[in-house]
């Protein structure tokens, strides 16, 4: 059932026009918008380990790190590269699905959890970006680089 609600947000749900091939984001049972500040005041002001959903759209600055299949990336939030307080370390899992080619200067949409970490260089990542293995309560999350959308295959059944 949680598979087809995600294969309907994926047909019927989009998250701003020119982005139609972005599913839409959801935090339980409601549909996010883009919350770049709120994620940028909850780097900010909470405690380690704090999470919530996050829905992101950015400019990726550069990948900080592949490692045991999760890939780093640092990702600008207002797209004004001159500055860094806006950034934050997305984390993408490769078994939920290959990563679309990237480069510095792509945009980046990611739908997940924050975590407030005091060992990122940012504070704070993203990650979650794929689907939920165990079919729990857990809502899925995606990567979008430029439009092409990855995360939706389940590690276990490869689907």
């Amino acid at each position: 059932m949680k598979r087809l609600a995600l294969l309907l947000c994926l047909l019927l749900a989009y998250s701003a026009p020119g982005f139609a091939k972005v599913p839409a984001c959801m935090d339980k049972k409601e549909r996010l918008e883009f919350n770049e500040s709120q994620v940028l005041t909850w780097r900010d002001l909470m405690e380690k380990k704090f999470t919530a959903r996050a829905f992101i759209k950015g400019v990726i600055v550069r990948i900080m790190e592949d490692r045991q299949k999760h890939v780093h990336f640092e990702v600008d939030l207002d797209a004004d590269l001159s500055t860094n307080e806006d950034r934050i370390e997305v984390i993408y899992n490769t078994k939920f699905g290959p990563l679309p080619e990237n480069r510095s200067g792509d945009e980046l949409i990611a739908c997940g959890d924050f975590v407030a970490d005091p060992y990122s260089p940012f504070k704070a990542v993203i990650h979650w970006l794929h689907v939920s293995p165990k079919k729990s309560a857990h809502d899925d999350g995606y990567l979008a680089i430029n439009g092409v959308v990855t995360g939706l295959i389940d590690s276990k059944s490869g689907q």
